[in-house]
């Protein structure tokens, strides 16, 4: 039987990617980037040359303010999570007290 890896070790090197899955096609993620996509080009369709850089600054803008956001909401939902793993192991719940039923 092959010995798993464990998972801190793992994502140490590199082989746990969470932001590159593949994307469904049937997912509104998907629906909402297609969208994106063509508004994209219609807008770029219409924009002159100066327009365009604008455009593209502001689009680059929003794509770094995307991947702060979808860092700091994985670092507080990580975070929460280990916290609800914690409570599990706190003594005093009295609704895991057993004695008493």
């Amino acid at each position: 039987m092959q010995k798993k890896k464990k998972i801190l070790s793992e994502l140490y090197n590199g082989n746990i990617v969470p932001q590159s899955r593949p994307i469904p096609k049937d997912s509104k993620y998907r629906e909402v980037q297609m969208k994106l996509s063509d508004l994209e080009d219609a807008i770029n369709q219409k924009l002159t040359v100066e327009d365009k850089k604008l455009f593209d600054e502001l689009l680059s803008a929003c794509s770094d303010l995307s991947t702060a956001n979808g860092e700091e909401c994985f670092t507080i939902g990580f975070r929460l999570g280990a916290k609800m793993i914690l409570e599990i192991f706190e003594k005093d719940d009295e609704l895991l007290d057993l004695k008493e039923v």
